[in-house]
């Protein structure tokens, strides 16, 4: 049966036979000339067959790669370009968002945090396209449940993940300095990829795949400088700089003397919590990368997800956007070469506030979380207070990644806010503090 996506509603109706129409499409793809290889069986694919790379302009908001794409006849949508996720999984829809796709059975998803499973429906045989590029045949999870509220934490409309079919059918380039995303033909492409590999500037990362998702070797310099190798999930679908999971090496993962205590982020099944420390050095395929800020999630909140494949942790977006990146499945590895953002300070939310916007596409912030004893906390400010003035500025003047920059900073200096309290205005001074300094 074909289902009416609503917003989160759901109306089955009648499925009528597309089989004329499908036979259609099918004479006028195979009658078309493609530049050379097998272009026409895959089910992503250029339209254009005189074209060998999709330019796609993306919005980098968060330390997340954001793109739009379609679903079968839905509107423009917002999808996160997720490493991390196995297949294609809308999250959620606007109040004008609906579609139809082809119901096939009802899921539970599990992945990190400690809340229930989340009730999904799985669908196949979808459309999705992007800029000149069609899919055919693709699996599609919809998320029933609104838990999962990834636009308020990004303060725009954001309907989900697209991540293992956009990887596995092209060679796929980001350049966060530039917010460009080129998607290569792998046949066009392949000599132009082998010239990269063998040019000095390039280095080449081995991969595993493993259930659609990458996983690197790396190592870690651990303040006592006891070095440890670790496999880690390349996860461009989550901002952190680098997860570690407890438990795996026993009892012997050393969290930093200097670490605090805090909300991590959200996964598909709810709040992630733990500590968060600074250890001297990761070094990826021997590139030294000094100073990133690590995190250590409660084991009780990544149980569902922590022992898959032997995964030990995860490498975020905040250390990929210090490279220009060009995966390759095929070729079971990346490259990667250090931008201008490399020598970047790794920095963490030093203030403890967390935002989110709760009418979308529109600067109204409301403090969502406050860390236990962090500066804001010390200062006063609470859960749901309404930021109304930042530094004597309108807070509807700052974007949200101006204020979570803001709020990051490795500078110790003092940071005013005017706070609208239920009926109460009332003004706070917060002292931001360096507390996650090295000690040997």
């Amino acid at each position: 049966m074909k289902l009416l996506i609503v917003n989160t509603d759901v109306l089955i109706v009648i499925k009528r036979s597309l089989l004329f129409l499908f036979m259609m499409l099918m004479l006028i793809n195979c009658s078309r000339v493609v530049l050379e290889g097998d272009r026409e069986n895959r089910n992503i694919r250029i339209t254009d067959p005189y074209k060998g790379t999709v330019t796609i302009r993306f919005q980098f908001i968060n330390n997340l790669v954001v793109i739009p794409a379609r679903v079968n006849n839905s509107p423009e949508l917002k999808f996160i370009l997720d490493t991390g996720a196995g297949r294609t999984i809308i999250t959620e829809l606007g109040a004008d968002q609906s579609f139809e796709i082809e119901y096939e059975e009802n899921i539970l998803l599990n992945g990190l945090g400690k809340g229930e499973p989340l009730s999904a429906l799985i669908s196949r045989g979808n459309r999705v396209f992007l800029k000149d590029i069609e899919g055919k045949e693709q699996s599609v999870v919809f998320i029933l449940e609104g838990r999962f509220n990834i636009s308020g934490f990004m303060g725009t409309q954001v309907n989900g993940l697209l991540g293992y079919d956009i990887f596995d059918n092209f060679i796929v380039e980001i350049d966060y300095v530039r917010e460009r995303l080129y998607l290569h033909d792998p046949d066009y492409y392949k000599d132009e990829y082998e010239k990269r590999k063998a040019e000095d500037s390039w280095t080449y990362v081995p991969l595993t795949i493993a259930d659609n998702k990458l996983y690197a070797t790396a190592e870690i310099l651990e303040s006592d400088s006891t070095v440890k190798k670790l496999k880690l999930l390349i996860d461009s679908g989550a901002s952190h700089t680098i997860f570690i999971y407890p438990g795996n090496e026993g009892d012997d993962i050393a969290v930093p003397f200097n670490n605090i205590y805090s909300y991590l982020g959200t996964g598909l099944n709810g709040e992630i919590f733990g500590r968060i420390g600074r250890i001297p050095q990761i070094r990826i395929a021997g590139i030294e990368i000094n100073n990133p800020i690590v995190s250590y999630p409660d084991l009780e909140d990544i149980d569902k997800a922590v022992f898959l494949h032997g995964r030990e942790g995860s490498i975020g977006s905040d250390i990929l956007k210090r490279f220009d990146i060009i995966y390759n499945y095929a070729d079971n590895g990346m490259l990667i070469r250090r931008n201008n953002y490399f020598r970047n300070k790794f920095r963490y939310n030093a203030s403890g506030i967390e935002l989110i916007t709760p009418v979308l596409d529109f600067p109204y912030y409301v403090i969502s979380e406050i860390r236990e004893n962090s500066p804001a906390d010390k200062a006063g400010l609470m859960k749901d207070d309404i930021l109304i003035e930042v530094e004597s500025q309108k807070a509807f003047t700052y974007s949200l990644n101006e204020l979570i920059n803001l709020f990051q900073s490795t500078e110790e200096k003092n940071i005013s806010l005017l706070i609208q309290r239920e009926n109460d205005y009332l003004r706070f001074n917060i002292k931001l503090e360096n507390e996650l300094e090295i000690v040997n």
